[in-house]
């Protein structure tokens, strides 16, 4: 009985499987090799004249793949190359494998038969290129599956969150407001309850992502209560900027400059002003200027 339909991928597997059984079948009949490919005739003269458009780099008579089929009967020439097997190199097994890893950490919990199958397939290819390489997604899968439940439900989230500023991990209970990329990284927008403000959280910062049942009310307008800090930067004027993520823009010639930059956090604030090898001087407020001595001179107390 022939199939109703294929898909792109189903039948691009046809195309290759076609090609090294006629070359064993010279001369088969259409009605039989539709029966066998289990397709109707017109679906089968379809795919022959997909395959006579086939071939190698060149594409001139003399690489394409030569078909006869207006007899009712299908002989094939010049496709020994597509009857060769296809090897995969070293290095083309080992990118296989990687996506493999990522890939295996996406399935959800309950998909054991997805699991156990791209297991199968990752122990047979490690047999061949050992262990040379493993990987793994940068954000849990399914900690952004729970984040668009929340996002669609409106519902509240508690999530255990590593900040990189403080170098510590907090509980907090935040309402998401959307999800977007800010330098490269996956972030969340939204409301967090425990400091009354907005705030912004990178995904693969959060170690554990918990749904609420409680809906809360949040500000209809963002809060203002940034930091703002002066600095002058007097060297790697690029470079300085994009540490406190502003815009370069057209840099002045005489290569220094005096901005203003903010940030919700005094101490992001603080540490990217420690990690611009001294080109940047903070300027004011005042308990920012003893916010840098301060560390400046812990700094130098670890060296005694």
């Amino acid at each position: 009985m022939a199939k109703s339909q294929s898909t792109p991928v189903d039948r691009a597997a046809r195309l290759l499987d076609l090609v090294p059984f006629i070359s064993t079948h010279q001369g088969i009949a259409i009605g039989d090799l539709a029966r066998e490919f289990e397709l109707s005739e017109n679906e089968l003269l379809s795919d022959l004249n997909t395959l006579w458009m086939c071939g190698l780099p060149g594409y001139t008579p003399l690489e394409l793949i030569d078909l006869e089929f207006e007899s009712g009967y299908v002989s094939i020439r010049n496709a020994e190359v597509l009857q060769r097997v296809r090897l995969l190199t070293k290095q083309e097994l080992v990118i296989i494998l990687l996506g493999l890893d990522i890939l295996r950490d996406s399935f959800t919990a309950d998909r054991t038969d997805l699991v156990n199958a791209v297991d199968s397939l990752i122990a047979k290819i490690r047999k061949i290129v050992g262990d040379v390489a493993t990987a793994a997604p940068i954000v849990d899968s399914s900690h952004r599956a729970i984040i668009g439940q929340a996002l669609q439900s409106r519902q509240d989230l508690e999530i255990s969150y590593h900040s990189t500023i403080r170098d510590a991990i907090s509980t907090r209970r935040i309402t998401p407001l959307d999800l977007s990329v800010d330098f490269g990284f996956e972030v969340l927008n939204a409301y967090c309850h425990s400091v009354a403000g907005f705030r912004t959280f990178r995904l693969d910062n959060m170690k554990s992502v918990t749904l609420t049942s409680a809906t809360s009310e949040i500000p209809k307008e963002r809060d203002e209560n940034e930091f703002q800090w002066t600095v002058h930067i007097s060297s790697r004027l690029r470079t300085s900027l994009e540490r406190f993520r502003e815009n370069p823009g057209d840099l002045p010639t005489d290569n220094e400059l005096t901005v203003i930059v903010k940030s919700f956090s005094q101490d992001w604030l603080l540490r990217s002003a420690l990690s611009t090898l001294g080109s940047v001087e903070v300027k004011g407020p005042h308990e920012a200027r003893t916010s840098i001595a301060k560390a400046c001179r812990q700094a130098l107390e670890l060296y005694e």
